[in-house]
């Protein structure tokens, strides 16, 4: 087993040598590992069992970290970072990916597996999509507050109104500011999932050729399982973004700048 990484105390910090190490570095234990502390623990009191995760989704944000903390610290469910490794992965180019629906006893099982903690197994991309989705969907608070709409409202440089993803578009009129400062509020649950969603999506967004979900399509989507606004939603997938070396003169990003995501 490879030693853990070591924890990050100043704040979010997104860094990766390929896409999978942004959203990732998580791993379930495997049925080994199990077995080996299986075998040189001592018994386990019975109340100890009620602690074992019966529930991640449908729980708030802090509570499904808690429930299924990820190994790394990052303050995201490790089954929902380990879905968005699969599609990362496999599925950015799958034609119809976040659109295509998996069988519903297809995802009841994988969420159950979620909540108790078991390995999950995706039979191809559109599963993990769909767990994605159902989780989303299912968190009680929303991921960014609905006074947030009239910062995107107030851009004036185009991010809220454009119908493509367009990467060289920047905000330079002080909504981004406003949009991060306002970001920094808020729980660290919620920032980080409203930042890796957004993230994430670019990145299917990207490969739109392949897989038909532009900003209008995916965009629809994250309007439904994020309760957003069209122009919350157009704002989001512009600006926030890392100095990735190709940064807009003038433009204010949601990603601190001393990010880097190396594709």
């Amino acid at each position: 087993m490879h030693d853990e990484p070591e924890k990050k105390k100043k704040g979010l910090k997104l860094t990766r040598k390929s896409t999978r190490k942004i959203i990732g570095k998580w791993r379930k234990l495997s049925s080994e590992d199990i077995n080996t502390l299986s075998m040189t623990s001592e018994s386990i009191d019975i109340d100890d069992i009620s602690t074992f995760p019966k529930q991640v989704l449908g729980l708030s944000l802090a509570d499904s970290v808690l429930a299924d903390p990820s190994l790394d610290g990052i303050p995201l469910p490790s089954f929902f970072r380990y879905s968005l490794d699969f599609v990362e992965e496999n599925g950015l180019a799958t034609e119809g990916i976040y659109r295509v629906a998996p069988p519903k006893s297809r995802l009841d099982e994988l969420e159950r597996r979620a909540n108790c903690g078991e390995k999950l197994v995706f039979a191809d991309p559109h599963d993990a999509a769909g767990l994605i989705k159902r989780f989303l969907r299912q968190i009680p608070e929303s991921v960014v507050p609905p006074e947030f709409d009239s910062i995107a409202e107030s851009c004036s440089c185009g991010l809220a109104t454009t119908s493509q993803l367009t990467p060289k578009l920047g905000c330079t009129c002080g909504a981004a500011r406003q949009m991060r400062d306002e970001l920094n509020k808020l729980t660290v649950e919620r920032k980080t999932l409203f930042v890796y969603v957004f993230l994430h999506a670019q990145h299917v967004m990207g490969q739109e050729k392949e897989n038909k979900m532009g900003l209008q399509a995916l965009g629809l989507l994250l309007q439904t399982v994020l309760e957003m606004s069209r122009k919350m939603v157009c704002f989001s997938a512009h600006a926030i973004r890392p100095c990735d070396g190709i940064a807009v003169p003038g433009a204010c990003y949601l990603v601190d700048e001393d990010t880097r995501i190396i594709k």
